[in-house]
């Protein structure tokens, strides 16, 4: 069984390819291209060197993928068949070359020998063509995979594989989910081929009008060093803030003084939501994003944690809690996705019963969302109404028992009998399936309108809301009722 030797054939002019590479092409060895669309090729039929091409496998296969993936299969064989041979790629085999992974890969299924050789890659005559020291700061990513691969907008980005307009275009179409459409992009065409290479710094939005694009085409994306649409920015200005240089109060602040803010934060955002007002929507999930950065900066200074710990722990747990996307190769019902997350997040959280459960539900909850969330709980092992009409009998038992107390003058007890009511209307809401904070904030808003419109109709008739009497009052309130219904 012989070797493969897999060579670089560098990213297009031929003085670019490596004296060792030429020498092995020269050899008795079979050569193999992935392609023969490239610069450098012409060269080497001038000074004889014979080869064969997958070219064909471009229109025979469905997509790039079966193309790299057959290319691999086949100089196995070859190897197999004790034919010593050199696979071709062009720039570094190792730099954005799918079928030299398969091939190697294949290789080690097989046991089949194969050694590397390295050669000028795209990435060092773009560099060199920009003039831009890749150890500042350079993201690879390939044009294929643009919806996987997020640009990291603190440092340069190189795009591989731009190779016609409209693959210009499908790029363009990803990254205006990061930049401006007026952000400069830098076009790398033909790049480090003498008289033909073309530099052309362009809008992102125009960048597929450009005519020149071919197969040696790399986009190269500067980065944004004020940037403010990156967390990267956010955690900068925090840190900033809460620098010595910074601003006094948010140096003052800890977890526990923020808790407040973040409240508060919580609250507004549920109102942009209710309000369905999308640009404060926006504002307001900005502030609730500011105070989870506000925390993670603390617990930074304090040794504890960091933003990335919180984003650590946050993937693992959604990728964990959710099997059924990430493991499963099966469809599973709601119901099914609902017990498995119950049953994942007891395991992490060391809960044995329900009550347990129940006891470790956060004491920041309001009364209304500790009430619905025990009720929930208890309802999986079935102790529950079936409907709300039959949990609404239940109200009205407990109405009795407070008519009772409050006609025996009994604080304590009124209190007890109050808090089983209200109990007992969470119930009723929670299996009517609506959220009594929710709906208890909405009633609370109509109230205010309503009474509003009331102290409209005062001040109409040029009086005071005190001028009237209880039955007034409710004459005005259902006037109100009648005029809004």
């Amino acid at each position: 069984m012989s070797q493969i030797s897999i060579v670089g054939l560098g990213p297009g002019s031929f003085g670019q390819l490596t004296v060792e590479t030429l020498e092995l092409l020269q050899n008795e060895n079979k050569n193999y291209f992935r392609t023969a669309v490239h610069p450098v090729v012409k060269e080497l039929e001038k000074r004889g060197i014979a080869y064969c091409s997958f070219d064909v496998l471009y229109e025979d296969c469905e997509c790039f993928e079966d193309v790299y993936e057959s290319i691999a299969e086949q100089l196995v064989k070859k190897a197999e068949a004790g034919q010593p041979l050199i696979y071709a790629v062009p720039g570094n085999p190792l730099f954005g070359e799918q079928s030299v992974i398969n091939l190697m890969r294949k290789c080690q299924e097989k046991d089949i020998s194969y050694q590397i050789y390295s050669g000028v890659s795209f990435v060092d005559i773009s560099m060199t063509a920009l003039k831009e020291d890749p150890v500042n700061g350079l993201k690879i990513i390939d044009a294929f995979e643009m919806n996987e691969q997020i640009p990291d907008k603190t440092m340069g980005n190189l795009v591989t594989q731009v190779f016609n307009r409209h693959m210009a275009s499908e790029v363009k179409l990803s990254l205006l989910d990061y930049y401006p459409d007026d952000y400069p992009v830098v076009l790398l065409i033909n790049a480090g081929i003498p008289g033909q290479e073309l530099i052309k710094e362009v809008p992102l939005c125009q960048m597929d009008w450009v005519e020149e694009i071919n197969h040696l085409t790399t986009l190269y994306i500067p980065p944004d060093k004020n940037d403010l649409r990156s967390y990267q920015k956010l955690l900068e200005i925090m840190g900033i803030l809460r620098s010595p240089e910074g601003c006094p109060w948010d140096r003052k602040q800890t977890h526990e003084s923020l808790k407040a803010y973040l409240l508060e934060e919580t609250y507004e955002v549920m109102d942009a939501i209710e309000t369905e007002d999308t640009e404060n929507l926006i504002e307001e999930l900005g502030d609730l994003l500011f105070q989870i950065v506000f925390h993670a900066q603390l617990g930074r200074e304090e040794g504890l944690f960091t933003f990335n710990d919180v984003l650590e722990g946050i993937n693992q747990k959604m990728v964990r809690r959710h099997p059924h996307v990430f493991m499963a190769t099966e469809e599973i019902s709601t119901e099914k996705v609902l017990s498995n997350w119950d049953e994942i997040k007891k395991t992490e959280k060391q809960t044995q019963t329900i009550s347990d459960e129940m006891e470790r539900i956060p004491k920041a909850f309001t009364a209304l969302m500790e009430a619905c969330k025990v009720q929930s709980k208890a309802a999986k092992v079935g102790f529950d109404w079936k409907d709300p009409l039959d949990a609404l009998k239940k109200v009205a038992e407990e109405e009795q028992e407070v008519r009772v107390e409050i006609l025996k003058k009994c604080p304590d007890k009124l209190e007890e009998e109050l808090g089983d009511l209200l109990f007992a209307v969470v119930n009723v809401v929670r299996l009517a399936k609506i959220q009594p904070e929710i709906a208890l904030r909405k009633a609370t808003q109509k109230f205010i309108m309503r009474f509003k419109e009331m102290e409209k109709i005062t001040l109409n008739e040029q009086k005071s809301m005190l001028d009237y009497d209880l039955d007034g009052l409710e004459q005005l309130w259902q006037l109100v009722k009648s005029l809004k219904n």
